[in-house]
């Protein structure tokens, strides 16, 4: 499933290369516990000037499918926040690629965990985002 992501801004950026990032969000402390793990690759798109796209490739096994709009909305958090160089992503394809779901554990919450620490990790790599500072986590 593939789906234009929408955004306002005056400034995209584009893509260079391929990154990819894993967002793992596993608290297990105690009942109920919290679990959401979601694969990302960003790629640029064939063209600059075409808009950002999501592309769903992941089973209801990995990540079921109820759980998509938190991971937009995280996409889109991320591309807001300051340390986002720019203020949307042009000629871009981001690829949920897989996942992994807990029947008990996993919580709308949980997926927008880890889309954003998904997110935040593939953008440092791409330069798009301001690096780590010494005790960030």
């Amino acid at each position: 499933m593939e789906i234009a992501l929408v955004t306002n801004g005056g400034r995209g950026v584009q893509l260079q290369s391929t990154c990819t990032a894993t967002g793992v969000y596993v608290r297990q402390n105690g009942p109920p516990g919290r679990f959401g793990v979601i694969e990302l690759i960003l790629e640029p798109a064939t063209s600059w000037y075409s808009p950002c796209t999501l592309s769903w490739e992941v089973t209801d096994a990995q990540i079921p499918i109820r759980f998509i709009d938190a991971v937009i909305s995280s996409i889109k958090y991320v591309m807001a926040e300051e340390a986002f160089d720019g203020d949307y992503l042009s000629g871009c394809r981001i690829r949920v690629v897989n996942g992994a779901y807990h029947e008990t554990d996993s919580k709308v919450s949980c997926y927008q965990m880890a889309s954003v620490m998904a997110m935040r990790e593939a953008l440092r790599a791409a330069g798009l985002y301001a690096p780590l500072a010494l005790g960030d986590a």
